[in-house]
């Protein structure tokens, strides 16, 4: 068993990687990024967002170890360091929309009465 010491910074970590993931923008770059490695240029045009913007995503990713980049001619091309963290995502938004259709339905019942 983990004594509490080593529980508690595994804890802090994981809210590091929570809190690097609590960004609309990165969210999108991790889907794009599931379908395989991709150059930034593509993310910027896939996002509409300017290149700078993209590339300091990518940046603090990289750093948390979420991504991982690795240059292709003049081009950096990114793609997932581990393709798990696309299922967290995944049953995080499945939680979220199963909760609004749960309160449109509630919202539903009430304007009923």
């Amino acid at each position: 068993m983990i004594d509490l010491e080593r529980k508690r910074e595994l804890y802090r970590l994981q809210a590091e990687l929570c809190q690097t993931l609590a960004d609309p923008t990165r969210l999108e770059l991790l889907e794009l990024l599931g379908e395989g490695p991709r150059p930034v240029k593509e993310l910027v045009r896939a996002t509409g967002q300017r290149q700078a913007k993209i590339s300091q995503h990518l940046a603090v990713m990289r750093q948390r170890g979420i991504v991982v980049a690795e240059r292709v001619g003049t081009e950096m091309h990114y793609s997932l360091a581990d393709p798990r963290i696309l299922d967290a995502c995944h049953i995080t938004r499945q939680m979220l929309i199963d909760r609004l259709r749960r309160q449109h339905a509630l919202a539903e019942v009430v304007r009923g009465e």
